[in-house]
C-alpha cells in the first residue's frame, strides 16, 4: 500500500486534497516568482534621470485566498 511520507502537524498523513492544494499553491507562487523575474530582467537598463532604476522588486503583497478546483489556497504575490 501506498502512503504519503510528509506529514502534518497532527502526524496523520496528508489527504489527496490537501496534496493538490499544496501543488497548486506552490505551481501558482512559482509561475508569479518567474513572471515577476522576468519582467525585472526585461527592464533592467531602464533608470530616470537620477539613475535609480525604474523597475525593482519591492516585497510581497497580503496574502490572497484564491479558489481552485482542489480547494482554497493562499498566495503572496510579489510586488514590483
Amino acid at each position: 500500500m501506498l502512503r504519503v511520507v510528509e506529514k502534518n502537524v497532527e502526524d496523520e498523513p496528508l489527504s489527496l486534497e490537501a496534496i493538490a492544494r499544496e501543488g497548486a499553491r506552490r505551481m501558482l507562487t512559482t509561475a508569479l516568482e518567474a513572471e515577476v523575474a522576468e519582467y525585472v530582467a526585461s527592464h533592467h537598463g531602464e533608470r530616470d534621470e537620477s539613475g535609480h532604476a525604474l523597475v525593482v522588486r519591492n516585497g510581497r503583497r497580503e496574502a490572497r485566498t484564491i479558489v481552485t478546483g482542489s480547494g482554497t489556497i493562499e498566495v503572496e504575490a510579489p510586488r514590483v
